[in-house]
């Protein structure tokens, strides 16, 4: 018999849906912050999530963002799982629409 072993993949996945925006466990501890800052380029379709001020910014529950507001205002209407990357230079989640 010839067996093949699996290997999960480890790359970073962000679910986007109408309400949220979800992170992986791994991305959400790399931010390391309770409060997090959104920001979207239109002409490249990303979506930056950077750490914030405690007292400023939207909250991060675990590895949930409200963000329907931010989804709205910007119009963003993609919805699934979408790859991340990590930025160590800016501590940035970039997400690629």
């Amino acid at each position: 018999m010839a067996f093949e072993v699996y290997y999960p993949r480890s790359e970073n996945y962000v679910s986007v849906s109408k309400n949220h925006i979800t992170l992986n466990r791994n991305l959400a501890a790399k931010l390391n912050a309770d409060h997090i800052e959104l920001a979207y380029d239109r002409t490249a379709k990303v979506i930056r999530i950077n750490a914030a001020a405690p007292d400023s910014g939207l909250i991060l529950n675990k590895t949930r963002i409200g963000a329907k507001g931010f989804l709205q205002y910007f119009g963003i209407e993609a919805k699934g799982k979408f790859p991340a990357t990590f930025n160590e230079e800016d501590k940035a989640i970039l997400i690629n629409l």
